[in-house]
Parts: C-alpha cells; structure tokens; sequence
C-alpha cells in the first residue's frame, strides 16, 4: 500500500510540474514574441506624425497631376508678336495683294488667351520625378469689312507644347514641397494660315507646393510656360 502511495504521490508531482513548465513556455514565447515584433502592434509608433521639419526621403506618391495658368514670359510674347511688333507690313511687303485687302479690311479688339498648361509626372526617387506637359497660349483678333463692318474671318497667332519635364525635389516636408524643374521638347508655332515647329524649353526656377494628396502651387519660372505660374493638382498611387 504504501508503495502504491508513493507511485501516486510521484505521478502527481510529475503532471503539475510538466503544466508548469507548459505554462511557463508559453509565457516565455509570449514575451518573445511582444519584444521582438511588438513595435509592428504600437499604435503610438503606427500612427506618430512626421515632425514637419525634417525633410522626408521617402516616395508617398508616385503619380503627379496638375493644371495651371501662367503670366506672360519673354518667349511666348516674342513668339506671339508682342514684343517687336506685328506682321502687317511683312505680309504686305511679300504678298502686294495682302495690302488691298487690308485696305478694306479692318481688324477688330484684341484678344489673348493667357498660356494654360497640364502635366503629368511619375516620382522616380525622393528628390526626382520624370514626366510630361503641355502648353497653349494665343493671340487672335476679327477682321471686319470696312464698308459694311460685317465679321469675315478670325486671324490669330498660337502656341502649342509638348515637352519633357525633369522635377528635382530638394525640400520635402509632410505637406510642404519645393523644387526646380526643367522640360524641352517642341513647340508647334500657328501663325494665320501658316505652321512651323520649333525646339522649346521651360524651366521652373523655383516651386512652391502646399498640401497632401490635393495640393495648390505656385512657380517662377522662364520659357513657353510664363513667368508666374499657378494652380492645382492631385497626387496618388496606382493599385498594387
């Protein structure tokens, strides 16, 4: 009996230790597993914001769309004729029958439409983004006859560009950005009844861009595209 008792007494002493040690294994793993991936579950660190002054380096959005509208530059008004002069006399000079017509014809008000433009980009790296845009900018005016001030036809002068656009980032907050940029590319130059196409660039001094995925912009800038520049545009990433 007694050695019965003893055999029941070391059975029980061996189960509760083996769920001890269970227990304290699966205690352990559990601290493990905490320490090791426990800043994967800490919302603090999920959702912490990025202090505005320091300068993200890294790519929140790789698809950048934007329109503008810009001031006059030196270049469009000099394509346009608005710097030298018009082509009146030259037109009369070459073509003699111009010149009678232009005696019973006469030019109506002036109007300009003031250059416009849309881009698109894709964020390549932190500080650079490669993409494409366009420019249009025009000048046109109404000609009247002058016995009878009927309207015949409209004459104008237009711009038209296509480029490639390089933008270097070189400060990129949470919702602040500035940057330069540069394009060339081909200018497709519309005069009355006439076309050429010349090579055209366009460079960004410097730019502004305030907002997150929605944002608005300004530029100063030289070439087709104006001298002032702003507008909106839209950042977003394409599905996975």
């Amino acid at each position: 009996m007694g050695r019965i008792y003893k055999y029941v007494v070391a059975s029980i002493v061996v189960l509760f230790s083996a769920q001890l040690a269970s227990a304290q294994e699966v205690v352990t793993d559990q601290l493990v597993y905490d320490r090791v991936t426990g800043y994967m579950s800490s919302a603090d660190r999920l959702d912490a914001p990025i202090k505005s002054g320091v300068n993200i380096q890294e790519i929140r959005w790789k698809h950048d769309i934007s329109l503008w509208c810009g001031a006059p530059g030196l270049i469009s008004e000099a394509m346009l004729g608005n710097l030298f002069g018009g082509y009146e006399d030259d037109i009369a000079y070459i073509y003699p029958a111009e010149h009678l017509v232009n005696l019973r014809t006469r030019l109506g008000a002036k109007y300009r439409f003031p250059t416009i433009g849309v881009s698109y980009s894709n964020q390549l790296r932190p500080w650079l983004a490669l993409g494409v845009k366009s420019t249009f900018a025009g000048i046109w005016q109404g000609v009247y006859d002058v016995y009878t001030d009927r309207h015949l036809y409209n004459e104008g002068v237009y711009n038209i560009t296509a480029m490639v656009d390089a933008r270097f980032s070189w400060l990129r907050l949470r919702n602040v950005e500035m940057y330069s940029s540069i394009a060339v590319g081909l200018c497709a130059h519309i005069e009355y009844c006439f076309g050429n196409l010349w090579p055209m660039g366009d460079v960004a001094l410097v730019g502004l861009k305030v907002g997150r995925s929605f944002y608005g912009f300004v530029e100063i800038g030289a070439g087709v595209g104006g001298s002032v520049r702003g507008g909106l545009g839209v950042r977003f990433n394409g599905k996975k």
